[in-house]
């Protein structure tokens, strides 16, 4: 197996990982602040609480993006079909499109935030899966002959 091949699994592997990171981080914010108001903290205290994560969840972005960018490098030099390589290019835009979303000051287009997240997920995870250079191989199984039965 090819370096490059390798690579892109190692990769996959780790965008997979940080995308579920990303999901926690913004996970733990929401709830330091819905913790925060139930025991009767101002809200604006509690915004600023879960400050640590919103801006760890804003990084991991940045992170994404180079690891999408150098998936998308490693597709090319794996020499993947391009129906790969072309899903890989598809995160990024992907990517690009939740930054979009996270800004558009209309909660409800806002909130598709989340669907496009839980698509990036599916989909390093389905490319992760498919394209696993270190797993073994099936064996090739010749086919039996039939074995004359003679009467």
């Amino acid at each position: 197996m090819s370096f490059f091949r390798k690579a892109y699994s190692i990769v996959g592997a780790l965008l997979l990982l940080d995308v579920l990171v990303q999901f926690f981080f913004i996970g733990a914010a929401i709830f330091t602040i819905f913790g925060e108001a139930n025991n009767g903290v101002a809200a604006q205290k509690a915004l600023d609480d879960s400050g640590f994560y919103v801006i760890a969840h804003v990084l991991n972005g940045a992170a994404m993006a180079v690891l999408i960018l150098l998936l998308v490098g490693l597709s090319f030099g794996a020499r993947y079909p391009w129906r790969t390589t072309g899903l890989t290019a598809l995160l990024f835009l992907l990517l690009a499109l939740q930054s979009l979303l996270a800004h558009t000051g209309i909660a409800a287009v806002s909130a598709l935030h989340v669907i496009n997240g839980l698509v990036i997920l599916g989909l390093v995870g389905y490319l992760t899966r498919t394209s696993v250079a270190f797993r073994d191989r099936p064996a090739v199984v010749e086919p039996q002959r039939a074995i004359p039965i003679e009467s």
